[in-house]
């Protein structure tokens, strides 16, 4: 089963699924931008919409809790656009943790998620289907980063629910990796993000062979990267053995990278633009069900 924030259903209907997006997010705390305070609910709705033309049935929206996650705002979305959204638990950036994180020890943090998974988050009956997206900075693991890796590895562990999180432009996945297995995560529960912006095969290959799944989730994003050069290297991978592995997702964070802006493709990034690529490079249908479907519903699949 797969706790979606109108409740569980069944893996088998999951369908096409983004991975890694945010649909009710707020970082202007930090980042001192309106561009990623997404306070136009109307608009996201009508963006969703777009999407799901392209045959998106579910959402793993990865906004947790100190970076504006509103709930009720996604039962909304959910009941407008008849979409599931599986909802996250978890504490971002150092930068962004809140003041009792910082100093705050491991298992306390895993309470904090685990009543958000058991309970319900924010004081409503919504609760979190996966943890994430914690996360590291570009090459280092500040100390409340790790912990709040380490908190979310045993909140696994006690729930049953997968581990998704941000590596910053690629990095420090295999510290991730085996920070979160050093704790008695299964690595199969774990998606390891941003991994298409490494822009490194051999890196690649090297994190994966550690057992883990990883997100080419900055899909559309192209003033980090050509998608032409994301989807040659994700080609390189399949051809690697490693199908079973890997998931999709564009994270829209601001709202400049929406498709009302006729700069990117938004939310329809993958099914759009990304996938014809990858058909142009030869990928077999069943391979695209696992990177679309499969994958995902099995990765968030409780156990």
């Amino acid at each position: 089963m797969i706790q979606t924030v109108k409740g569980l259903i069944e893996a088998k209907d999951l369908g096409i699924t983004m991975c890694h997006e945010h649909l009710a997010l707020n970082l202007t705390r930090v980042r001192g931008s309106g561009d990623s305070d997404f306070n136009c609910e109307a608009l996201i709705i009508e963006e969703v919409k777009q999407m799901m033309e392209y045959g998106v049935q579910t959402v793993v929206e990865v906004t947790c809790n100190d970076m504006g996650r509103d709930a009720k705002q996604l039962v909304r979305i959910s009941e407008a656009c008849d979409l599931n959204i599986v909802c996250a638990t978890g504490f971002y950036l150092w930068q962004y943790h809140p003041e009792y994180i910082l100093p705050g020890d491991v298992e306390v943090i895993c309470d904090i998620i685990c009543r958000d998974i058991q309970e319900g988050i924010d004081g409503t009956e919504v609760k979190a289907g996966v943890i994430g997206e914690v996360a590291s900075g570009q090459n280092e693991i500040a100390p409340s980063e790790r912990k709040v890796l380490s908190a979310a590895a045993r909140a696994s562990f006690h729930t049953g629910l997968a581990v998704t999180t941000h590596c910053q432009l690629g990095t420090m996945a295999l510290e991730q990796s085996s920070l979160l297995q050093s704790e008695g995560m299964n690595p199969d529960k774990i998606i390891l993000g941003h991994l298409d912006l490494a822009n490194d095969r051999a890196y690649c290959c090297k994190v994966l062979e550690t057992g883990v799944n990883i997100g080419f989730d900055t899909i559309g994003k192209t003033s980090y990267l050509p998608d032409e050069a994301r989807a040659d290297n994700l080609m390189f991978l399949l051809d690697c053995g490693f199908e079973d592995h890997i998931v999709l997702s564009q994270d829209i964070s601001r709202k400049s990278y929406l498709a009302v802006n006729k700069t990117y493709s938004g939310y329809m990034s993958v099914m759009k633009d990304f996938v014809p690529l990858l058909k142009k490079r030869g990928i077999q249908q069943k391979t695209l069900d696992k990177l679309l479907i499969k994958n995902p519903a099995r990765i968030l699949d409780i156990i």
